[in-house]
């Protein structure tokens, strides 16, 4: 009788840990060569490449969340970057620093 509920959880755990899919995080230098968004404005994105890349000029689509960050970020500059997917979403930026820029606040 206990074996049921212990067999019941275990599946359970199965079900909730396969529905995500698999999650990556990158941290790189970036240089943006193009911004752009959605006609209505509710979606923000930069296409960038890592010039540090070993494979040559990848371009990657990233989503910025929020507005204020995307009117901040200019083309023609690289920045040290954080961003993240999750399964097939598209990547989402999740920091952005201007390099050398050790003056900032934080």
């Amino acid at each position: 009788m206990r074996k049921i509920p212990s067999l019941l959880i275990i599946i359970f755990l199965l079900i909730v840990t396969a529905c995500g899919g698999p999650f990556s995080s990158t941290s790189s230098d970036l240089y943006v060569v193009k911004k752009a968004h959605s006609k209505d404005y509710k979606k923000a994105w930069i296409i960038a490449f890592d010039p540090n890349s070993d494979s040559g000029k990848k371009e990657i689509k990233i989503m910025v969340k929020e507005p204020m960050v995307w009117n901040l970020i200019e083309i023609n500059k690289t920045y040290f970057t954080s961003y993240s997917k999750e399964g097939d979403n598209p990547w989402i930026l999740e920091q952005i620093e201007h390099l050398g820029d050790n003056d900032t606040i934080r």
